[in-house]
């Protein structure tokens, strides 16, 4: 059972459902209503649960090289219950879009995400830089996708400034994942940006999109808040960390490292999308 669990990538799945309640308290002001989140949140954390075993089944020998632990590349799952198993979750999401009336606008964003979602590994993850980006999109898009339900196109302004972060910290970790699987991805041919394009471009690559990202955030403090507690908290927990991480990835660019960092640039999303919830309320 608990390979199960595992293999819908269950930190991912609860860091999603947060995007879409922390999106939820800025459109509507510190105030749930919860009979109108859980149709939305439910499609699309199931939706991410689908995509991750699809991930799986299609990617299976690739695992073998670069992450034997998950269920279907060590054996745990065999490739008939992942794909049962995904049935299951996809028809359920068919359930819950055809029997709740979502608005016309909500309805295509969410089939926008199911179609890249059916791209991303046959196809998508297999052209540099494409498959990062719609990576990136799908998770920008939880705070679109919420802010359009909930309140449809009227208040867009406030959900801009995560949605922006969180894409371009999403896009960054991809990149670094991506040098991270760079032996396996070039066994198998999967033409990645580090494997077109080798380590060093990759890494000018992240200090670029880095760099644009401090931009922004600096940005919105002028544009958006005026609020020097948005100013500190953005240094202390997004600007600082990255460029401390980014120090230590180009002292040690090996594969180990990228998978650590990895892993911190997904806390340090976390912490951007809290940032920008509480420069709403300060």
């Amino acid at each position: 059972m608990i390979h199960f669990i595992k293999i819908i990538r269950p930190l991912n799945l609860l860091i999603i459902i947060a995007c879409v309640f922390l999106s939820a308290l800025i459109i509507q002001n510190n105030i749930i209503y919860v009979e109108d989140i859980i149709p939305i949140a439910l499609v699309i954390s199931l939706l991410a649960a689908f995509a991750n075993i699809i991930n799986d089944i299609i990617d299976y020998e690739i695992d073998q090289a670069n992450y034997l632990d998950r269920p279907i590349a060590s054996g745990a799952i065999s490739k008939k219950s992942g794909l049962i198993y995904a049935v299951i979750l996809f028809l359920c999401i068919l359930f819950i879009i055809l029997f709740y009336d979502f608005n016309t606008l909500t309805f295509q964003l969410i089939c926008l995400n199911m179609l890249l979602i059916f791209l991303y590994t046959p196809l998508l993850k297999r052209i540099p830089l494409l498959g990062n980006l719609s990576v990136a999109f799908n998770l920008a898009m939880v705070f679109l996708i919420t802010a359009i339900h909930l309140d449809g196109t009227t208040n867009l302004q406030v959900i801009f400034p995560p949605t922006i972060l969180a894409f371009l910290l999403m896009l960054i970790r991809e990149i670094v994942k991506d040098v991270a699987d760079f032996e396996g991805d070039k066994t198998f041919n999967v033409t990645t940006f580090p494997v077109r394009f080798g380590i060093h471009k990759s890494f000018l690559l992240i200090v670029i999109l880095s760099i644009i990202l401090i931009c922004i955030a600096f940005y919105f403090y002028f544009y958006f808040y005026h609020n020097i507690n948005y100013l500190i908290l953005i240094c202390v927990f997004i600007v600082l960390p990255l460029l401390y991480h980014l120090y230590a990835f180009y002292k040690n660019k090996t594969s180990t490292y990228c998978i650590y960092l990895a892993k911190v640039l997904k806390l340090i999303t976390i912490f951007g999308v809290i940032v920008i919830y509480l420069a709403n309320n300060f």
